[in-house]
C-alpha cells in the first residue's frame, strides 16, 4: 500500500466483476496519484474479489478486503475503519471517474480549508452514452452549510464525494441498518456536525443507471425516505432545522402514500382514492393531488370512470 496516501478510495462490491474492471481503471488514470484503494469484497459469489487481486499484484495502492454478505453500509464502514487518508473518496464499483477527478478536488480543499465535503457535477450514464448531467450551467451548486436544503434532497452523487475523515468519524459513519439512501443518512448527520460543502461544476464522474437498481424502487426508496428523515430530526442538535425537518417528513409521507396508491393500482384500486387523501391530507401544498383526489371519486354518471383512469395513469407516470 502506498507509504502516506492523502485520499482512502472506498468502493463497495457485491458481484460486479462484469464493470468493477472499468471503475478500478478509472481511478488508475487518475492524474493525481496519492492514494490507496480499499475495495470492500461484501460476499460476491463470482470472479470480483479476484479480479482485484489480480490488479493488486502489480500496484501496492489496491487492496481487497472479502467478508460475509453484510449490506452496502457495513460493507463501507469496514473499509473507512482502515482507510489511512486525511480524505475519504467514495466510488460505487459499477461508476467511473474521468481522469481529473481526484486533482481538481484535492486542488480545491487545498485552496479553502474550510471546506470538508467536497462533491462534483456528474453524468448520468448507461455504460455507453451520457443520458444527462446532474447541475445544469444555470443551476446554483449547493454549497457551504447546505443542511437547510439538504433535509429536502440528496442532491450530492456519493461517488463524486470526497470528505474529511474527522468529520466522517464524527458523525458515525454509515448506519448498518439503514441500506436504502444511506448516503442520505450520513450527509444529513454529517450537516449537524458542521459540514462544509465545496462544489466542482464540471462533471468528472459517470454514474452508472441500471434497470431495476435499487434507486429505481420507488416504494422502497419512498420507505426509506420517511425513517432517514424521522430518524435525523429526532436526533438533531439545531433547533432551527426542525421546522424544515418537520416540512420536509410531511412531504415524503406524502410521497410514500402516492407510491402505496401505486401499487394498489394492481391489487385493490378500489383503496387508491383512499391513499391519495391520506397523501394530501400529510402535505396540503399539493393541491394538486386534491384535485385528484376528487376527480378520482367523481360519480360515475358524470364520467366518473374516465376521470379516475386519468388519475391512474398520473400515478404510472410519477411511480
Amino acid at each position: 500500500m502506498t507509504a502516506n496516501p492523502l485520499v482512502s478510495v472506498i468502493i463497495p462490491a457485491f458481484n460486479t466483476a462484469g464493470v468493477i474492471r472499468q471503475t478500478l481503471d478509472s481511478v488508475r488514470a487518475q492524474t493525481y496519484q496519492n492514494y490507496e484503494v480499499i475495495v470492500a469484497d461484501d460476499g460476491s459469489t463470482d470472479d470480483t474479489a479476484a479480479i482485484v487481486r489480480r490488479l493488486s499484484a502489480s500496484d501496492v495502492r489496491f487492496a481487497v478486503v472479502s467478508h460475509a454478505h453484510s449490506g452496502i453500509s457495513a460493507t463501507r464502514n469496514r473499509s473507512i475503519e482502515s482507510a489511512r487518508g486525511e480524505w475519504v473518496a467514495f466510488l460505487d464499483s459499477d461508476d467511473v471517474w474521468l481522469p481529473e477527478k481526484l486533482s481538481c478536488q484535492v486542488e480545491m480543499v487545498s485552496r479553502d480549508p474550510k471546506v470538508n465535503f467536497s462533491f462534483t457535477n456528474y453524468f448520468l450514464w448507461d455504460g455507453e452514452k451520457d443520458l444527462g448531467v446532474m447541475y445544469s450551467k444555470k443551476e446554483r451548486l449547493p454549497e457551504g452549510d447546505v443542511a437547510a436544503g439538504l433535509i429536502f434532497s440528496n442532491r450530492f452523487g456519493i461517488s463524486t464525494v470526497m470528505v474529511r475523515r474527522d468529520i466522517l468519524h464524527q458523525a458515525g459513519l454509515f448506519d448498518p441498518q439503514v441500506d436504502v439512501c444511506e448516503d442520505w443518512d450520513l450527509w444529513l448527520r454529517m450537516a449537524d456536525c458542521g459540514l462544509f460543502a465545496g462544489g466542482i461544476r464540471r462533471p468528472l464522474v459517470r454514474y452508472r443507471r441500471w434497470a431495476g437498481s435499487v434507486s429505481m424502487n420507488r416504494m422502497r426508496t419512498a420507505q426509506y425516505n420517511v425513517l432517514v428523515l424521522a430518524k435525523n430530526m429526532s436526533a438533531s442538535r439545531r433547533p432551527e432545522l426542525l421546522p424544515l425537518y418537520q416540512r420536509s417528513l410531511n412531504l415524503f409521507r406524502s410521497r410514500r402514500e402516492l407510491a402505496c396508491a401505486r401499487q394498489l393500482l394492481d391489487s385493490s384500486p378500489g383503496k387508491v382514492p383512499a391513499a391519495i387523501w391520506r397523501a394530501w391530507r400529510m402535505n396540503p401544498r399539493e393541491v394538486k393531488w386534491l384535485l385528484r383526489w376528487l376527480r378520482s371519486v367523481w360519480p360515475e354518471v358524470l364520467g366518473g370512470k374516465f376521470t379516475a383512469a386519468s388519475v391512474h395513469r398520473k400515478l404510472c407516470e410519477k411511480f
